[in-house]
């Protein structure tokens, strides 16, 4: 059954009850109304006065006879328009939804009003905004994926043909040339399976850790990369353990996406800052470059997978661009927010946070 038919009869129902008790508590007030009317008049004789009062009631009767049907008719009349009217937004929004579950994402709904069912429909709007968004961020995912495996693959191959045809001879310069591109293909299969291995970890969180032992650990691996290209790295720490419920191998993996990206981009002569800290209770870690920065409008772009800024200068320096895609899911999974601000030419910073307390495990 319809909802329009389902609201229609319900409305219906309920106010022909009403209406059936109405006639009935009207009928009898009048009547008794009527009987006290004829009884104040003294003159009147006692069976003339009882005959009076019984015409009037076989009159209000049948008054009320076809009173009531024209008044129900009146009313089913109303509800169908009024129902008619109401449930139009309802099967406009059902449309839209079966075109989006159709892949049509282009439609909209137009919002009239502010109540509930303008906040449907503003919500289905978002959702093919964000839809259509996601689309497109996946045709250029694959086509970006395609690039990565073709790029590495086909340097393989022409070294081999260049190999087998005699061209080249296969001495250590080419060999090493060869093996680069066989690291970097690794390196874009890893970084897809770590990629898929957050998606699908398990529920079940570590134990506490404290943030600060991973820091120190890879400050003492990026200081000596940073010093070789020219980079200050200052690290600051908090006086008390900053604890997050985080594997030490998951905390060391986004970390180092943090700082490897960092590295990538800032010039020499540049800094490097790594906050971890308590604040507000909660566990936040912030590194801070000051490189290249991030235009504003790629700001809410730079955490999808295989999304590059700069396409070509990635691709020299060997990114993936699925790095910062991996540092969001590892922060998700464990209950963490992360954010990103950025000014071109003035630098960017990451902050993740982590509310102590603010997440179940069901184990340790």
């Amino acid at each position: 059954m319809k909802i329009r038919t389902k609201l229609s009869l319900t409305l219906f129902s309920v106010i022909l009850l009403l209406l059936i008790l109405l006639t009935f508590m009207l009928k009898l007030e009048i009547s008794h109304c009527f009987g006290m009317a004829c009884e104040s008049v003294s003159h009147l004789p006692q069976g003339l006065s009882q005959q009076l009062e019984r015409r009037f009631n076989q009159a209000l009767t049948q008054s009320l006879l076809w009173i009531i049907p024209l008044l129900v008719i009146v009313i089913v009349i109303l509800l169908t328009i009024l129902t008619r009217l109401f449930t139009k937004r309802i099967l406009v929004m059902t449309d839209h939804a079966r075109d989006i579950a159709e892949g049509e994402w282009n439609r909209s709904i137009p919002i009239k009003g502010h109540d509930e069912l303008a906040s449907l429909a503003d919500t289905l709007n978002y959702l093919t905004t964000q839809l259509n968004k996601q689309e497109a961020l996946r045709k250029q995912m694959i086509q970006d994926m395609a690039h990565e495996l073709r790029t590495p693959l086909m340097t393989l191959k022409s070294h081999a043909e260049a190999f087998l045809d005699g061209v080249w001879e296969p001495d250590k310069q080419r060999l090493q040339s060869w093996l680069e591109e066989v690291e970097r293909f690794e390196k874009l299969v890893a970084s897809i399976e770590t990629l898929y291995e957050t998606d699908v970890q398990n529920a079940i969180a570590p134990r506490l850790l404290d943030v600060r032992k991973v820091v120190e650990s890879l400050e003492k691996i990026f200081s000596t990369r940073c010093t070789h290209v020219g980079i200050e790295l200052a690290v600051r720490y908090a006086q008390e353990p900053v604890e997050v419920r985080i594997s030490r191998e998951d905390a060391s993996r986004l970390l180092w996406n943090l700082l490897d990206n960092a590295v990538k981009y800032t010039p020499q002569g540049g800094r490097i800052d790594i906050v971890v800290d308590n604040v507000e209770g909660s566990s936040v870690l912030c590194v801070t470059d000051t490189g290249v920065g991030i235009p504003e409008e790629e700001l809410a772009n730079v955490f999808e997978r295989f999304y590059r800024i700069d396409k070509s200068r990635d691709r020299k320096k060997g990114g993936s661009g699925l790095g910062l895609a991996i540092v969001q899911q590892l922060v998700r999974s464990t209950g963490g927010e992360i954010t990103v601000n950025s000014e071109l030419d003035e630098g960017t910073s990451f902050c993740i946070s982590w509310r102590k307390g603010g997440r179940k495990h069901s184990a340790e």
